[in-house]
Formats: structure tokens, sequence, C-alpha cells
């Protein structure tokens, strides 16, 4: 980290000057005191000087995450190659702003970490701001889980806006990820509920409770089904519907061909979505 790097030499040279002090002379202590404030300084702006440099230089990802999003993920695949460098980018600067904090195990393996920022990015990639900067704090368990807000029900995913959280069970999260149409994708479902919180001035075409058996009609997953996965009641047709778009796109263009180009014009995304 570049932050690291520039730290380096104004420690040393703080050092340095507090032997001058001791050793030398007193007046070498107004050159200890600006290194350390330096010092001090860089440290504190530590993430927004890496921010910086990253946004300028940004990561690659490893191999193995990299072959991992190639292999499962068919909006990547899909993807000129400058769009799958930028997706990569976006991906790794997603994993490196936001804050993976595991619940019920020792750490976020990479690959959950991959698939929830793979999440974010498909669903943000035709916009500007991609970040979901409202929502920093991803919390991984490994199976469902109990929660503040939903404290006798043991569900897969949930968002808490007032915390800017975003929880998933690791075991929901990969399995919707690898199988999209045959698990209910609770990945591009929350990111979708936290994108409408985090832009609320994008328009979305109206999806409400009388647009569950059309939504059927395109995934094949009843409103029960859904409900019964995600572990909650009163499911958000309208994430619901976005979580469709990406995952059955041809045939959500044909059921619902005038949502379909609304949620592609507010998404701003057409390729990708082919051969879906």
């Amino acid at each position: 980290m570049l932050s690291k790097f520039l730290l380096i030499p104004f420690v040393l040279a703080a050092l340095v000057f507090v032997y001058f002090t001791w050793e030398v002379d007193y007046n070498y202590m107004w050159w200890a005191v600006g290194f350390a404030v330096a010092s001090m300084a860089i440290y504190m702006l530590g993430p927004q000087i890496n921010w910086w440099w990253y946004q300028r230089r940004p990561p690659e990802l490893h191999a193995g995450l990299r072959h991992f999003i190639n292999t499962h993920s068919l909006f990547y695949q899909n993807l000129t190659a400058a769009e799958k460098t930028r997706f990569r980018h976006r991906m790794a600067l997603y994993m490196e702003a936001n804050e993976f904090m595991a619940q019920g195990m020792e750490s976020v393996p990479a690959d959950l970490k991959g698939v929830a920022a793979a999440s974010a990015v498909q669903l943000t990639f035709g916009l500007e701001d991609y970040l979901l900067n409202k929502f920093e704090h991803i919390i991984i368990y490994p199976h469902p889980f109990p929660s503040p807000q939903h404290p006798e029900q043991w569900h897969a995913s949930e968002i808490f806006e007032e915390d800017g959280v975003i929880m998933f069970s690791a075991e929901q999260l990969m399995a919707s990820f690898l199988q999209p149409k045959r698990y209910f994708h609770i990945g591009l479902y929350e990111y979708a509920r936290a994108l409408r919180r985090q832009q609320p001035t994008l328009t979305f075409p109206a999806f409400d409770e009388n647009s569950w058996p059309q939504l059927q009609l395109v995934s094949g997953f009843t409103k029960d089904l859904i409900e019964k996965w995600v572990g909650l009641k009163n499911i958000d047709p309208v994430a619901v519907a976005v979580a469709h778009f990406f995952v059955f796109p041809e045939r959500f263009k044909v059921v619902l061909p005038g949502e379909y180009e609304g949620l592609a014009g507010a998404l701003r995304v057409g390729r990708g979505l082919e051969n879906g």
C-alpha cells in the first residue's frame, strides 16, 4: 500500500532526529516533531492515500479468483476484453473499499468476497457510482442466521441501512451465484435493495404484489419459494425483478418487454445479458 511506503522515510527521519536531539543538539527536537507530525498525518490519511493510488492503478484480481469469475459468471463471460478488465478492476476496488466481517467463522474466504463483489459490480456495471458506499460493511455467516431486526427468523440475507450493513449466509450466497437459475440470486437481490437506497433518483419500472405471476413466468420461482429461500416475508418485488433481469434476460424480455427496457435504461446495461 502506498501509504506504508510513504510512512517509512518519515518515521525513520523522526527517529534520526530524536537521536540527534539526544546526542547532539536539543534544537533538532523541532525536526523530530515535524517528521513525527507528518508521519501521524500520513497514517491517519492512509485509507484516502491508498484509495487515490488504487483508482489510478487498480489492483488485479489474483489468478484463482480471476479463474473463478471467468468460469462461473456468464455476465462476465459475455463482456468484451476491455469490459472484462473494467469488471475485474471494479471488483478489486470494491473489495478494497468495503469491510468484510465474518460471523461464526474465523474469516471471510476470498471466493466469498469475490462472489459478493461480483454481484455488486454486475448490478452497477453501467453506473458511474458502483461502490454503494452507504453499505460499507459486508457480514458473512456460514449458514442462515437471526438478526436484531429478525431475531426469531433464520434467514439468508438482509440489509440494514441505519448501520450500512449487508448480511449474507455463505451457503445461500454461493449456491445462488453458482446456480442462479436453480437458486434465487440473493446477492443481486440484496444489492438491488441497497442500490435503490443508495441512489433513490434512479427510476425503476413499477413492480408490486400483482407482479408475482409475471415474475414467476420469467424465472419459474414462486413468491413462496423465494420467501422460503431468503427466510423472510415481505420480499421486495422490484429487487426480485432486478435479479431476474440479470439471470433470465431472454425470458424477461419476452414476458415483460417494457419492464425489460425500463430496467436496462435505469441500470444502463446491455452487453453481458446475451445468452443469459
